[in-house]
């Protein structure tokens, strides 16, 4: 099982890389019809690596937290998933997959370099809070990296009003969601994502008071988790307070994702702490 686990991961990673692939060549190429042979390159694959997170979910009898390899594969997954659906719905932005689909191979790789290894999760550790805190937090990532592909859609747009790029990429980029409604879209998607942190924060916080006897032990993933936290919601504020829309916020989101990503997978490579010792 383990053999055939490999396998479908493999599989997987190779469809979204030819999904990435069709993805940049129809932004190069200017083919909108192209996008949705990326789409279906993404949804095809994630068809492989849903059995492949089946089997391991099998094998280990828990769901994929516990290594580094696991995080990497799950996040990516959802990224995905939370990006096909959407893009079902409202099909003029599947060019957010320019951003989405390169992000989850890139993912796919990293989760390649590392052990494949099993281990099982400790009885002290085991809690319905657990997969709470697990759960929330890739759909957190999910939406915020929907919202943060969009940003970076509005600022193409920005670049090719200001006379920086070609008239037929401004032609192309026309005909998906002009900058108003992206930045509202990605908005939208950052709140959600909010929204996601914030509950897997607490749910964190009640799984440590169960397992360590406190809420709040200032670990180094806790605490860019807060970090994290607290950048989007200044976003947030910003956007709805001070007039933050547009240029500013989309900046202040591609800065926000290098700031969440760390705190989800470089913090246990980096800090030794309460989680990195059950992230191998």
């Amino acid at each position: 099982m383990g053999q055939l686990e490999w396998i479908l991961y493999l599989t997987a990673s190779s469809f979204y890389s030819i999904s990435a692939v069709i993805y940049i060549l129809s932004v190069v190429f200017k083919k909108e019809g192209w996008l949705r042979y990326g789409a279906l390159a993404a949804f095809v694959g994630i068809l492989p690596h849903s059995g492949s997170l089946y089997i391991r979910w099998v094998e280990s009898g828990h769901g994929p937290y516990m290594t580094m390899h696991e995080v990497f594969s799950s996040y990516a997954w959802v990224s995905i998933a939370v990006f096909l659906i959407v893009a079902l719905k409202v099909e003029r932005i599947r060019l957010a997959g320019l951003v989405v689909v390169p992000v989850s191979f890139i993912m796919m790789g990293f989760g390649a370099t590392l052990s494949r290894d099993i281990y099982s999760v400790p009885a002290s550790l085991s809690s319905y809070w657990l997969i709470a805190h697990v759960g929330f937090a890739k759909l957190a990532f999910g939406g915020i990296l929907l919202g943060t592909s969009l940003a970076v859609l509005y600022l193409l747009n920005e670049r090719q009003e200001m006379g920086k790029g070609s008239e037929g990429m401004k032609q192309f980029l026309g005909r998906f969601p002009n900058k108003e409604m992206l930045d509202d879209l990605s908005y939208q998607f950052v709140s959600a994502g909010f929204l996601f942190l914030s509950v897997m924060i607490g749910a964190g916080a009640v799984w440590a008071y169960q397992t360590w006897g406190r809420y709040w032990a200032w670990d180094p993933i806790e605490t860019w988790s807060l970090i994290a936290w607290f950048v989007y919601g200044m976003y947030l504020h910003l956007h709805m307070n001070a007039g933050w829309r547009g240029k500013k916020g989309a900046w202040m989101l591609v800065f926000g994702i290098f700031i969440l990503a760390f705190s989800l997978f470089g913090t246990g490579a980096i800090y030794v702490g309460l989680h990195s010792a059950y992230m191998v």
